[in-house]
C-alpha cells in the first residue's frame, strides 16, 4: 500500500522531500526544505460509519495523538526506516457518525528518534467493515496550525522544548461538538510514496501515575513520582490570563532539595506554561525522563487544582516477572533493571529515553534479552532486527542506530547482530525468522572478511568505531589507539574476539537451518591464541604487540568460549582484582564468561558487590533505574536511565535461577539452578511461551512449578 490517501496541509501540499541522512562526523549544513520544524497542527474528521464493527487504520509522519467523540485513542505509528510507515488500528463501533480529531506533529529535526526534516508531513486514515474500506481521511478534514507550544531543542536535538500557551489552545476541540468552521482543509500529499504496513508490535501502555510525595517549596510546590518516569505532566490551573507559572522535570534533587532540571546528560528541562483565563489545562505531547516536577509561579495568585503524569512504555504487567530476595539487595538490583528497561522500551529499545531517544544495535542486544523474559513477548524484539536489517541499504554490516538518520556505524555492535536472532529463537523456536534473516548476518561477515589477514584475524577495521567500551575511562587502560570515529591501523584483541563470537553464532545459526558449514571459527581460534595469549600470566593481551591484559581483552573471550581451560582461574581473580573495571555493557559478557566456567559464585559476587563499581553503587547514589555507567559522576554527561546496564535481570533469572531458554527441550528451557544451599527466601517467578515459571528454594532445594498464565 503505497502513497495512496495521504494527506497534507496547504503548505506542504508541493513540497519535495529532501534525504536528511548523513554520516557521522560530516560537517555541513543539512539540506532542508524549508519547511518549519516544531509544527503542530490539530485536525478533525467527521465520518458516518455503518453499522456493525469497524476498524480504524491511522498513520502520520511524524507522529499522532488520537481521539474518537473526545475519547482518547492512542498514539503513534512507531518510528520506522526510511520511505516506510507503520498504521495502528482501533475497533470503533458503527452506525453512526463519528469525530476523529487527530494531534499531528513534525519535529523537523535530524536525530536518532525518527526519520523527520526531511519535509514529510502527512496523515493517512480509513475505516474498514469486514476487510473493505467504507471512509477515509480526505478534503472534508479541517486543521488548524496550532501556536500554543514553543521552545529550543534540547539534548542531542532529540526533542522540543514545550512552552506552552493556554491562551492559544482551542480547548475541546477534540470533542464532537466543537465548532471547526473557519479551519481550513487538509489537500492530498501527491508527493507521498509511503511503504504502508500494519504496526508489528503492541501499541504503548499509558497509564495515569500520581505523586508519591509532594511538599511546598518558596513560590510553588515539588512533586515526587517515586521512581524513574517516562512520560508528560498533566496539569490544570487556575489564574488570569497571562498568568506564567514555571515547569522543571528532573531525575535527581540538587543539595539544596530542590529539582536538578539542568539534568547530567545534556537535557535541560525547564518550560513555561502560560494560563489563560479561569481554569487552563496543560496539554504536553512529547514525553521526558524524570521523577521530580516543580511547579513555580504560585505564590501570587494562580491554584494548581490537578497534577500528575501520564506515563508511556510498551505493555509490561509488573506482576508477570518478579523476584523476591533480600539478599545483598539483589530484589532491588532487580527492580531497578526492570524499571530501567520499563523506561527505555518505547516504541523501539532506546538507550536512554532522554539524551538520545535512540535504539542502538548493541544496547539492545541486553535490553531485548531483558524485556521478553520481563513481558514474555518478543513482538518489540523483531521489529527491532527488522529495524537495523533495513539499514543493510546503507552500510552491509549494518548501522549502530536505527531507526533514524544518523548513519553512525559501531564494529562491536554490528558483530553482535546475530545475538538478537538467536534471543528470539530461545524464546520462540522459530527457524523460519532464522531464515529470513540470515542473508544479512552473511552479509555482516561479509563486510568484515575484507579486513581478514591470512591467518583469518581482522586488522585496520575502520568503517565505524571499535567501541570496546564507553566512555574511555572504563577501558582498565586498554593498550591500543581506539580514535573516533574510525580506528587506527592494527590488529587488537576486542574486535577480533567478537569477530570470532560472531562467527560461532554464525556457524549456529547454520545448524539451525541446515546450511554448510564452513568452520571459520576454529581458524580464528588458532590464530587468536597465537596473537594474543600470554602464558606469563595466563590472560589475553590488549594487542599483538602488548603485554598489557586488560578486563576487556579476556572478557569476551570468557564469554564465547576461547579462554583456555588452565587461564580460568586468571580470568577470574582479574574480574575481581581491585581496581580492574568495566562499564555495565561489557559486564554483561564478562559475568557470562564466568558462568559459562561454572564460576556462579564469582558471578554473584560480582552481581551484588557493594565497591564502586556495581549495580549497589547506583541504588547508593538513589537509582530506581540503572544509570549509563556505575556512578553519577564516573562520566560527563551521565545518564540515569540506560536499560543498557539491565543485563541483571537474565543473569539472575538464567544463570542463578537456572531457567535457560532451550527450543530443544519439551519444554521450552532447561532448569540448571546455580543457587546457594541456604537460600530459603528465594522466589522467581517469569512468563515464558504462555505460561508462569515459579522457583523457589525450599529445604535447601530448588523447586520448579509451571502453570498457564490467565
Amino acid at each position: 500500500m503505497a502513497g495512496r490517501g495521504w494527506m497534507t496541509i496547504r503548505s506542504w501540499k508541493n513540497v519535495r522531500p529532501a534525504d536528511v541522512f548523513r554520516r557521522e562526523g560530516e560537517e555541513g549544513a543539512v539540506p532542508g526544505t524549508g519547511t518549519p520544524q516544531n509544527l503542530h497542527v490539530l485536525v478533525r474528521g467527521r465520518v458516518k460509519l455503518p453499522k456493525g464493527e469497524c476498524v480504524l487504520r491511522l498513520s502520520a509522519d511524524d507522529y499522532y495523538h488520537a481521539w474518537l467523540d473526545g475519547e482518547r485513542l492512542g498514539q503513534g505509528p512507531a518510528p520506522a526506516s526510511y520511505g516506510r510507515c507503520y498504521y495502528q488500528e482501533y475497533a470503533v463501533e458503527g452506525g453512526r457518525t463519528v469525530t476523529v480529531a487527530l494531534h499531528l506533529y513534525y519535529q523537523g529535526l535530524v536525530n536518532r528518534v525518527w526519520n523527520s526534516g526531511d519535509g514529510r508531513f502527512a496523515v493517512w486514515a480509513a475505516f474498514y467493515k469486514n476487510g473493505r474500506e467504507v471512509a477515509r481521511c480526505d478534503g472534508s478534514w479541517r486543521y488548524h496550525i496550532c501556536a500554543a507550544y514553543s521552545g529550543a531543542a534540547t539534548g542531542y536535538d532529540t526533542q522540543f522544548l514545550e512552552n506552552f500557551d493556554s491562551r492559544r489552545w482551542p480547548e475541546g476541540w477534540e470533542r464532537s461538538h466543537f465548532d471547526d468552521t473557519g479551519w481550513a482543509r487538509l489537500v492530498p500529499a501527491g508527493w507521498a510514496d509511503y511503504q504502508l504496513s500494519p504496526q508489528p508490535t503492541a501499541n504503548l501502555w499509558r497509564g495515569r501515575v500520581e505523586a508519591a510525595e509532594r511538599r511546598s517549596i518558596p513560590g510553588g510546590i515539588l512533586l515526587d513520582f517515586g521512581r524513574e518516569r517516562v512520560g508528560t505532566l498533566h496539569a490544570a490551573a487556575r489564574g488570569r490570563a497571562g498568568d506564567r507559572l514555571v515547569l522543571r522535570f528532573g531525575e535527581e534533587l540538587d543539595e539544596a532539595g530542590r529539582v536538578r532540571f539542568d539534568l547530567r546528560c545534556n537535557c535541560r528541562y525547564e518550560e513555561s506554561w502560560t494560563l489563560g483565563k479561569g481554569e487552563s489545562v496543560l496539554h504536553q505531547y512529547d514525553y521526558k525522563a524524570f521523577r521530580y516536577v516543580e511547579v513555580l509561579g504560585l505564590e501570587d495568585g494562580p491554584e494548581l487544582t490537578q497534577c500528575w503524569v501520564w506515563e508511556r512504555h510498551y505493555p509490561m504487567d509488573g506482576g508477570l516477572c518478579v523476584l523476591s530476595c533480600p539478599r545483598d539487595q539483589l530484589e532491588d538490583i532487580f527492580q531497578m533493571c526492570k524499571n530501567a528497561v520499563r523506561c527505555g522500551c518505547q516504541e523501539a529499545y532506546l538507550d536512554c529515553p532522554s539524551r538520545e531517544k535512540g535504539q542502538y544495535l548493541g544496547d539492545a542486544v541486553i535490553t531485548a534479552r531483558s524485556q521478553v523474559w520481563l513481558t514474555g513477548k518478543t513482538d518489540l524484539l523483531r521489529k527491532c532486527v527488522r529495524d537495523f536489517m533495513a539499514t543493510a541499504e546503507a552500510a552491509p554490516s549494518l548501522l549502530a542506530v536505527a531507526p533514524g538518520a544518523v548513519r553512525q556505524e559501531i564494529a562491536d555492535f554490528s558483530l553482535l547482530f546475530p545475538a538478537l536472532l538467536l534471543t528470539d529463537y530461545d524464546f520462540t523456536g522459530d527457524r523460519g525468522f532464522l531464515r529470513e534473516c540470515f542473508p544479512v548476518v552473511e552479509g555482516i561477515g561479509a563486510r568484515f572478511a575484507q579486513y581478514q589477514r591470512p591467518d583469518g584475524l581482522l586488522e585496520n577495521v575502520s568503517h565505524g568505531w571499535n567501541l570496546v567500551d564507553w566512555p574511555e575511562n572504563l577501558r582498565d587502560g586498554y593498550d591500543f589507539p581506539l580514535t573516533r570515529p574510525v580506528v587506527g591501523d592494527g590488529c587488537h584483541n576486542v574486535i577480533n574476539a567478537l569477530w570470532f563470537g560472531f562467527l560461532r553464532m554464525k556457524e549456529r545459526l547454520e545448524r539451525l537451518l541446515e546450511l554448510p558449514q564452513t568452520g571459520e571459527s576454529q581458524r580464528v581460534s588458532t590464530a587468536f591464541l597465537k596473537s594474543f595469549w600470554r602464558w606469563e600470566q595466563k590472560l589475553f593481551a590488549d594487542s599483538e604487540t602488548s603485554a598489557h591484559c586488560s578486563l576487556h581483552a579476556n572478557l569476551y573471550p570468557a564469554c564465547f568460549g576461547l579462554t583456555p581451560s588452565v587461564g580460568e582461574d586468571a580470568y577470574e581473580r582479574l574480574l575481581c582484582a581491585p581496581g580492574r573495571v568495566c562499564g555495565p555493557f561489557p559486564m554483561y559478557f564478562a559475568l557470562r564468561g564466568l558462568a559459562r566456567m561454572g564460576r556462579h559464585t564469582t558471578l554473584y559476587r560480582l552481581l551484588t558487590r557493594d565497591d564502586e563499581y556495581g549495580w549497589r553503587n547506583m541504588l547508593r547514589e538513589g537509582a530506581t533505574a540503572c544509570f549509563e555507567v556505575w556512578g553519577k559522576d564516573r562520566k560527563w554527561n551521565t545518564s540515569l536511565c540506560h536499560p543498557w546496564a539491565g543485563g541483571a535481570v537474565p543473569l539472575i533469572i538464567e544463570e542463578l535461577a537456572g531457567v535457560k531458554p532451550d527450543p530443544d527441550m519439551p519444554t521450552g528451557f532447561r532448569f540448571e539452578p546455580r543457587l546457594p544451599w541456604n537460600w530459603n527466601d528465594f522466589a522467581l517467578q517469569v512468563p515464558f511461551r504462555g505460561q508462569l515459571v515459579r522457583v523457589e528454594q525450599q529445604e535447601w532445594r530448588a523447586a520448579l512449578t509451571v502453570r498457564p498464565m490467565k
